[in-house]
């Protein structure tokens, strides 16, 4: 043979004999998986559960997307046919509110209704292993709560996976502080971390003819989560957050719902007036309305929309010139939801326009690339917004509801001074301003930074500088 030829050329890297898959020297450190009980351990619809995130001991972090929320989920006492939702564990969360110190990271009320469109866009692989989370096939579902019509034959996998499980499901605290960032070392921070859930009505949850008879209870729950017992990566996380490490995430913000006749309006009109440093993209579902019972919560109709027009800061058909046709909402909602593209996909455009898994998505984001943080349209100085014109064909029959959301960029500095508590005291003579002192901070640069503010005056029923907070 004659002398191989390369130059201009390069192998790929699995091939160089320098090549290697894996890392030698890796950390060795301790490891453990925490379940402790939770307080309350029990909680009904409508309940607020507030999840604080542990503070551990000294040079123990948390590993990223290990804390859920585990419980079973009790039907008993009611109809004895009731059974769940699909994908339950979002539809179980009615509002997501999370707290950093004083700062807000997320406040959203329909959070269940986002995440479940969001998670249609899994891998069929990564759907097939969410059992825990409650995407399962409604004879496995039946059969982990034992429901009174439950199959008795053809279902032997079922079975094997109830004796597995149980009736256990989880919430994921899945909040880009937790899952994208690294470790978090709570020991190192100044402020709490916290998660309030408010439960979803048990119409939104729980299926069955008996409108009576729909209710639910969480019991047995356990918050878990992963932790390393690491000196070294505790101080590495510790000094990362002294150098001012910024924390990126997404705020998603519910504006308002709204309904429509199917048969008559052709023509919708949506605007975002407000002040938005960058807004990554708005996104809109439609439903039908349903009777207590028969919810599908993976049920996000097309409303047969021909065209949407979007003007941004006043000036016209900003992102398509002609407007966005038909065929472009499927790759608008695609390229912004799609995760895990390599595997097989588990949502396709048949599903989208023709199954009921359809959502209007109007990608406002100068790049695509998804590890870009912050390249929303910015809407400051304008009163214009963005304008949407929605034209679609009178189709059907009966009225639909859309819910309108935002998605917003935001950084978050973990070691903010602002963010660090502190005591004060004041102290002067009587008559010295002591009191309006007080206030004045309170109403100025404090204002909006407490959750609760308690006064301690003996004599506050004559003091008139504190009515104007009494």
């Amino acid at each position: 043979m004659g002398e191989e030829k390369t130059r201009g050329f390069e192998w790929p890297d699995f091939i160089h004999p320098t090549y290697r898959e894996k890392t030698l020297n890796a950390v060795k450190a301790d490891s453990k998986v925490y379940r402790n009980t939770f307080n309350p351990a029990e909680a009904n619809p409508g309940a607020t559960l507030n999840v604080y995130v542990p503070r551990l001991s000294q040079n123990m972090v948390i590993v990223p997307g290990s804390l859920v929320l585990v419980f079973d989920i009790d039907l008993t006492g009611d109809n004895a046919n009731n059974f769940l939702v699909q994908n339950v564990t979002r539809a179980l969360v009615r509002r997501m509110h999370v707290k950093f110190g004083g700062h807000e990271l997320q406040n959203k009320q329909g959070y269940g209704r986002y995440k479940t469109f969001g998670d249609l866009f899994l891998s069929t692989e990564k759907r097939d292993s969410m059992v825990l989370e409650g995407i399962q096939t409604e004879d496995l579902c039946k059969i982990r709560l034992d429901s009174g019509d439950k199959k008795s034959s053809g279902v032997e996998a079922e079975k094997a996976l109830e004796e597995v499980y149980g009736k256990k499901y989880r919430i994921r605290f899945d909040h880009e502080i937790l899952t994208k960032n690294g470790v978090f070392y709570p020991e190192g921070l100044h402020s709490n971390l916290v998660f309030q859930i408010t439960l979803a009505p048990a119409k939104d949850v729980v299926k069955g003819s008996d409108t009576s008879k729909l209710t639910y209870k969480l019991i047995n729950i356990k918050l878990e989560y992963e932790t390393i017992h690491s000196p070294s990566l505790a101080e590495e996380a510790l000094n990362t957050y002294k150098s001012g490490k910024s924390i990126l995430y997404e705020y998603v913000h519910y504006m308002t719902d709204a309904t429509f006749e199917k048969d008559k309006d052709t023509h919708m009109s949506i605007k975002v007036d407000s002040q938005r440093l960058s807004l990554k993209a708005i996104v809109l579902l439609f439903e039908d309305p349903y009777t207590d019972g028969a919810r599908d919560s993976e049920k996000f109709i097309f409303p047969d929309i021909t065209k949407v027009k979007v003007s941004v800061k006043g000036r016209s058909n900003m992102l398509y010139d002609e407007g966005l046709q038909g065929r472009d909402l499927w790759e608008q909602a695609y390229r912004f939801f799609g995760k895990e593209k390599s595997k097989p996909q588990h949502m396709d455009m048949k599903k989208f326009y023709t199954q009921d898994k359809f959502g209007l998505v109007i990608d406002m984001r100068a790049t695509r690339d998804p590890t870009m943080h912050g390249s929303g349209r910015s809407l400051m100085g304008s009163n214009e917004g963005v304008q949407l014109e929605i034209y679609r064909k009178p189709k059907g029959s009966g009225r639909a509801i859309q819910y309108y959301e935002q998605r917003l960029y935001g950084p978050l500095e973990l070691m903010d001074p602002r963010l660090i508590p502190f005591n004060a005291l004041i102290v002067g003579p009587t008559s010295s301003g002591k009191s309006q002192f007080v206030v004045d901070q309170l109403y100025g640069p404090f204002l909006g930074k407490f959750d609760n503010i308690v006064l301690i005056c003996p004599t506050f029923v004559y003091n008139k500088t504190f009515r104007r907070i009494g």
